[in-house]
């Protein structure tokens, strides 16, 4: 069962555009797989990653629109 945050994050991406890892209420997360992406840049891109932080490992959702990411939902893996 997944939690619904909603909640903005500072996103790091690589020179290509790549989303690399976030940071969320003081942690930072690396985003060790893209699984999954969909939405249109018009209406706002929505990522569903798998993360490595401090209490293991997650997979998130994250959302973009424009350069605002937003920490959407995230499940246990």
């Amino acid at each position: 069962m997944g939690h619904l945050l909603n909640e903005p994050v500072l996103a790091e991406q690589d020179p290509a555009g790549r989303l690399t890892a976030y940071e969320w209420r003081g942690a930072r997360y690396a985003v060790d797989e893209v699984l999954k992406t969909y939405g249109s840049p018009q209406d706002g891109r929505v990522y569903r990653v798998r993360v490595t932080g401090a209490e293991g490992v997650a997979v998130a959702e994250l959302g973009r629109d424009a350069d605002q990411w937003r920490l959407r939902h995230i499940f246990s893996a």
